[in-house]
């Protein structure tokens, strides 16, 4: 990729819609960029917040040409963009981040032999195409294991819980759709997460380490700082590192793993763009991962992020929004920012609503705060 400079009132594009969105072209129209959007629903908040819009597709090939061709260049707010439309785009215009990290992150099979070309652990898997695949490699992947489709975003495929023998039955029809892995699910004991911005010239900056805890597999809430050992903080960067150094990517992406009990580290996944998470580092840190994003792909010089306080970001879907308000006018150390994206692949009750953000001096004081308002402890 050649390297790019943008200058305040260049043009920034974006294309793809997540609850990140709005935030990027915020941003991006804060440091002085113009900014435009493509995608499909013209109410969508990106859409609507960028200086232009151009309402498309993902194979409407003149819009997204009409589209390169308005920008110095592009940038995807979603890891759920197409990598056929970034490759297409990249004939018009430049695209920092690239086709190769966005198609790898939406394939679970090109994910995993990445992750075992870089030598790092990862759960054990098999690939499944049939039922007989499940019956002969549940013997060498082992219980619980879950069956999951090899394309991240494929919209019958559902993921599978294999607990017994007789679970595996059930995937009869799931496999209809494609192929699956089987993948063995590790004990964890934390799951923490890097992120990382990547300059034009291949310069990194990491953000701190983010702790996750989940609550019946869905996000409870996240937080900084994390208490690791100095050896255990240095292999967590080192792989991050290692990820960027091998594919060609730039911008902000985050590294995922899991940490057992034994303190073993398990590569997790890969997001290659801004991430839902990553909304901590806005008031947890020097750096918004937003600013350093942009930082990456305009060419402009990589902050260096450093921990401000103690800080745990807890999203809410609208099933808790009652208990929310309530807090609304009791908690002054409490920043709440509410989104305006509807997931319409999730019940109502179920779909993301916003997230709240505090600090505090010491952070089990944060997380007591939050314990105590039952919010995210509810049944």
């Amino acid at each position: 990729m050649n390297n790019q400079i943008l200058y305040p009132n260049d043009t920034i594009g974006i294309i793809g819609d997540s609850v990140s969105g709005p935030s990027l072209v915020s941003t991006a129209k804060k440091i002085g960029f113009q900014v435009g959007a493509y995608g499909s629903d013209e109410t969508s908040p990106t859409l609507q917040l960028a200086d232009f819009k151009i309402v498309g597709d993902a194979n409407d090939k003149e819009k997204l040409r009409q589209f390169a061709e308005s920008c110095k260049l592009v940038t995807f707010a979603s890891s759920h963009v197409s990598a056929d439309v970034i490759r297409y785009l990249e004939q018009f215009t430049l695209v920092p981040q690239g086709a190769e990290m966005l198609e790898m992150s939406q394939d679970r099979l090109l994910e995993r032999a990445f992750f075992e070309q870089l030598n790092v652990n990862i759960a054990p898997y098999a690939t499944i195409v049939s039922l007989d695949d499940v019956y002969q490699s549940i013997n060498s992947i082992g219980y619980p294991s879950i069956l999951k489709p090899i394309q991240k975003d494929l919209i019958q495929g559902q993921e599978l819980l294999i607990e017994t023998q007789a679970d595996i039955a059930k995937a009869s029809g799931l496999l209809d759709y494609g192929t699956y892995i089987l993948e063995s699910i590790v004990p964890n004991s934390r799951e923490l997460s890097i992120t990382l911005a990547r300059d034009q010239n291949g310069q990194t900056q990491l953000f701190p380490a983010v702790e996750t805890v989940r609550e019946k597999g869905k996000i409870k809430w996240a937080f900084i700082p994390t208490q690791l050992d100095v050896g255990m903080a240095q292999e967590l960067r080192r792989i991050a590192n290692e990820v960027t150094q091998n594919i060609q990517y730039v911008g902000l992406l985050e590294v995922s793993f899991t940490i057992t009990q034994n303190d073993n580290i398990y590569v997790k996944r890969i997001l290659p763009t801004v991430s839902h998470v990553g909304q901590i580092f806005d008031r947890g840190t020097t750096a918004s991962q937003y600013e350093q994003h942009l930082r990456a792909i305009s060419g402009l010089p990589l902050s260096e992020p450093q921990t401000m306080m103690p800080t745990v970001w807890a999203p809410f879907t609208v099933s808790q929004l009652e208990a929310i308000n309530r807090q609304w006018v009791l908690k002054s150390n409490w920043h709440f920012t509410f989104y305006r994206r509807s997931q319409r692949n999730q019940p109502l009750a179920d779909q993301l609503a916003g997230n709240v953000i505090l600090q505090t001096p010491d952070l089990n004081e944060a997380l007591d705060q939050l314990e105590d308002t039952g919010v995210w402890t509810k049944e």
